[in-house]
């Protein structure tokens, strides 16, 4: 592209690093044996993964930033590239540390309390996908608490990889590491005043989504939660596997059979007309290997020609949810042409894939779609539980995102470790262990990511049924609105597609809480 042409060198080699990163990253979702290790990667890439390179992205979108009238779709690809860049100058910081997180994931380092010999020593890998599934709570305890011991073995890593990750953000010169953090995300979200938001913007966001939702939680939620699992809300009994169980094996989980998923997917895209394949660029792989992880997920290996969407085939709701939003997002990645600037192919806002998918996984709240597609008919509180759990994700996500915005303020130790547990117990009431404390924060904000998509996209289905009716799922018609998403890959920003779905209207995280509230009513 020529207005990228001064990238030279390091454009090329930064999208060369993106997509070795990208066919590991399948590998390891599939549980298939690595090709490469993260070091190896690295020593291929030297400029990609130097401060050199990074300096010169930053300059360069400065610039861009500066121009008169700036450019949307440079500025957006400099910063998608800025991004990657950020990632893999972390990882060159501390690639043993990095390396070290994902080596424990599949590492058999997991005993069970009074294990004697019979399971034997397990990775967590595989005891995460049986955590929320087991029925019985006693069991789904013992798991819990043997996975937090084995994770807070790797607390010494996870710190290096932290510190490693916050000096990579101080390399961009956009102040400490938590500003730097916040501007990863303004090409995808604005504030009331039109203003990129910062760190406390974001937190606003996320406290409001938990305030507004607090009274649907404490209610309901709490009801549900003791009808499924037995325990007590937080303060009393209930634990945290208690709400993954809510999530992931609901009551009504034996009416979506494991055998029915793509099945139930294909009824409906061969209705609509929505060519899933998108031309055989798309390609499932289902085969239930040992270290596979559980859900689905896409991965571009080489878009928009080769996109493959990893499944752990399972029952239940929520195994629906993962399949149609993995579904989504490889419509996403395999959407623009072929000779599309490679930043629109590999430099998204993480909040767009998110975003894609989320827009297919609501459909397994409505119920039309469950009657029509997956030939399932359910009780009134069957459905409200499905409800709920998506409203317990979100509201996870936003704990986890004003933890992770207090680690990139005083780092990985005890008072971030308290606060989480604080916020963890107040968006799911449920305690988390200790020993899970640190785990699931995020230098890059990750959680926040899915909070801007999870909104976008329920501003989006909002769009589709005031043009097309609630059935819009249904109409030949929705389907032109979404290729034409899908097609720009990762140029769009989220104010932009917001803005062309509600002229003048300000990126808000209240349409995901009105579209929470009124599926739990």
């Amino acid at each position: 592209m020529s207005e990228l042409r001064e990238l030279g060198e390091l454009r090329e080699e930064a999208l060369s690093f993106a997509l070795s990163e990208r066919r590991a990253q399948f590998r390891d979702a599939a549980g298939l044996p690595e090709e490469s290790r993260l070091l190896q990667r690295l020593r291929e890439h030297p400029l990609a993964a130097s401060r050199d390179g990074l300096a010169q992205a930053c300059e360069l979108l400065g610039e861009a930033l500066a121009s008169d009238p700036p450019k949307p779709g440079r500025v957006s690809r400099l910063s998608g590239l800025r991004e990657l860049l950020v990632r893999a100058r972390a990882q060159s910081l501390e690639p043993g540390a990095w390396q070290e997180l994902l080596d424990a994931q599949l590492r058999p380092s997991v005993e069970m309390h009074g294990d004697a010999g019979l399971h034997g020593v397990q990775p967590i890998r595989a005891v995460e996908r049986e955590l929320g599934r087991s029925r019985s709570r006693g069991e789904r305890a013992d798991l819990e608490a043997a996975l937090a011991a084995a994770v807070r073995e790797s607390d010494g890593a996870r710190t290096g990889a932290w510190e490693a990750g916050a000096s990579a953000l101080s390399e961009l010169e956009l102040g400490e590491p938590i500003d730097a953090a916040a501007a990863l995300h303004a090409r995808g979200w604005a504030s009331h005043e039109g203003t990129s938001a910062g760190a406390a913007e974001i937190e606003s966001a996320c406290e409001r989504l938990l305030v507004r939702t607090e009274a649907i939680a404490g209610d309901l939620g709490a009801w549900l939660l003791e009808r499924h699992t037995g325990a007590r809300p937080f303060p009393g009994d209930a634990e945290r596997h208690d709400v993954m169980h809510l999530i992931r094996a609901p009551r009504c989980s034996p009416a979506f059979p494991r055998g029915e998923m793509l099945r139930t997917c294909r009824r409906w895209a061969e209705a609509w007309p929505l060519d899933l394949d998108a031309k055989r660029a798309i390609r499932l792989d289902e085969e239930p290997r040992p270290l596979a992880r559980e859900g689905a997920c896409a991965v571009p290996i080489d878009p928009p020609d080769s996109v493959r969407v990893q499944l752990f085939p399972e029952e239940g709701p929520w195994a629906l949810t993962q399949l149609l939003s993995a579904l989504g997002a490889a419509q996403l990645f395999a959407g623009p042409p072929g000779n599309a600037p490679p930043e629109d192919l590999l430099c998204h806002d993480p909040a767009l894939p998110i975003a894609s998918g989320a827009i297919f996984a609501g459909l397994a709240l409505d119920d039309g779609f469950r009657r029509r597609c997956a030939k399932v008919e359910l009780s009134v509180d069957d459905a409200r539980a499905l409800a709920v759990a998506h409203l317990f994700e979100a509201r996870i996500a936003a704990a986890q995102t004003l933890a992770s915005l207090e680690a990139l303020r005083s780092g990985l130790g005890a008072r971030t470790a308290s606060l989480h547990r604080e916020l963890f117990a107040r968006a799911s009431l449920t305690a988390l262990p200790s020993g899970l404390a640190l785990r699931d924060l995020d230098l890059f904000l990750s959680p926040w990511a899915e909070l801007r998509g999870l909104a976008l996209a329920a501003r989006t289905r909002s769009h589709l049924r005031e043009r097309f009716d609630e059935d819009w799922w249904r109409n030949p018609c929705a389907l032109q609105p979404l290729r034409s998403l899908w097609m720009r890959g990762g140029r769009s920003t989220v104010p932009e597609l917001w803005n062309e779905l509600a002229p003048g209207e300000a990126t808000s995280i209240d349409a995901l809480v009105s579209e929470l509230s009124l599926a739990c009513t």
